[in-house]
């Protein structure tokens, strides 16, 4: 019996070391977090706007007379050239009414030369005293009305050779088709847009900017752009700024005009457009990078080396819809968590994620 109890004091003491040793050897939580370096204001909310890469001449095309689209001879996406066709309307009515206008110019002409040969044999007959000068005046004056029939024949003549030459759609510049909606069998009016240019040249970033960062943005001297793609950071400065807001997203557009070499950006493209850092000696951090406990401010800040974080007080000066301004507890050049702050503990290892 007392050898049947020590077995069984023997067997709980290795379960118990064993346990013991299973709990020292959990691995540690490592939790990913997200980030901002204290006095990066272009980390800060609001102060970052998406964008795409747009042309800076971007042209609506239409047809200048109305017709049916028989053929459309270029697509969405294509790279065209000046003066390349890219649509077609029905002919048949401008080629009728332009052979209707070269009969009128050559009966006219036909006319003019009969009126002429008259005036040469009234003359002769002037000299000759059987007709009175009135006479030839008066058919000088049908040699006069003849050459103004003609030339009117000939303007009408040249105003139908161009409503002919309308019927085909070309392009103003080189550039790429952003848009293509002249499909065969659409009837389109004069000055319906059916096709938008994008031309070669200059680049440009569209933006939305809300009403509360006009100001900000008006009086910016330049901002850095950032391509989703990568690729080393563009300068860009204010080229325009709707005075209007878009009716639906309530926001104002602007365009942001790149400098540099701008050829290997693609139209659609989207670009982060960052305002420059302004001159301020006040910490400005997002409020979700904020602890709140008992009524104090903390923050969680990185230990470079370790990857370990420290709750640390901070005292905050000033809050506004996006950040708040810091007055003392962290520095310059400070990592600071910005995601997640009521998920973590002191000393706890993190995994630094992408900004």
């Amino acid at each position: 019996m007392k050898k049947t109890i020590t077995v069984s004091l023997a067997l709980l003491g290795a379960f118990a070391l064993s346990a013991c040793q299973d709990k020292a050897s959990a691995p540690e939580d490592i939790r990913p977090v997200r980030y901002i370096v204290a006095g990066d204001a272009a980390a800060l909310s609001g102060s970052r706007y998406a964008g795409e890469i747009r042309a800076r001449h971007e042209t609506q095309l239409a047809f200048r007379v109305a017709g049916k689209v028989v053929a459309k001879l270029v697509n969405s996406g294509e790279r065209v050239k000046k003066g390349q066709p890219l649509a077609r309307l029905d002919p048949s009515d401008y080629q009728l009414d332009l052979a209707a206008k070269q009969a009128q110019l050559a009966a006219a002409e036909s006319d003019l030369a009969q009126q002429q040969l008259n005036l040469k044999r009234y003359r002769e007959l002037l000299a000759k005293q059987f007709i009175s000068q009135a006479q030839v005046d008066a058919q000088s004056n049908g040699v006069n009305a003849a050459q103004a029939k003609v030339n009117q024949a000939r303007a009408a003549l040249a105003a139908s050779r161009n409503q002919t030459a309308y019927a085909t759609l070309t392009a103003d510049a080189d550039g790429v088709v952003s848009q293509m909606q002249a499909e065969p069998g659409l009837v389109v009016a004069a000055g319906q847009p059916v096709a938008k240019l994008s031309q070669d040249g200059s680049r440009e970033v569209a933006i939305q900017v809300p009403e509360n960062a006009l100001e900000t943005v008006r009086k910016a001297g330049s901002f850095r752009v950032t391509l989703w793609k990568g690729g080393a950071p563009l300068e860009g400065k204010l080229r325009e700024l709707a005075a209007d807001a878009d009716p639906v997203t309530r926001s104002y557009p602007a365009r942001i005009a790149l400098s540099g070499d701008s050829r290997g950006l693609q139209l659609g493209m989207t670009a982060d457009v960052v305002l420059p850092a302004q001159a301020s000696h006040q910490l400005r951090l997002p409020l979700s990078a904020l602890l709140d406990l008992q009524g104090k401010h903390y923050v969680w800040t990185i230990d470079d080396k370790t990857l370990r974080v420290s709750r640390k007080p901070v005292e905050v000066a000033a809050i506004d819809s996006d950040n708040a301004v810091i007055a003392s507890g962290v520095r310059a050049g400070d990592k600071v968590v910005t995601a997640g702050v009521h998920l973590l503990h002191e000393q706890q290892r993190i995994k630094l994620l992408d900004r």
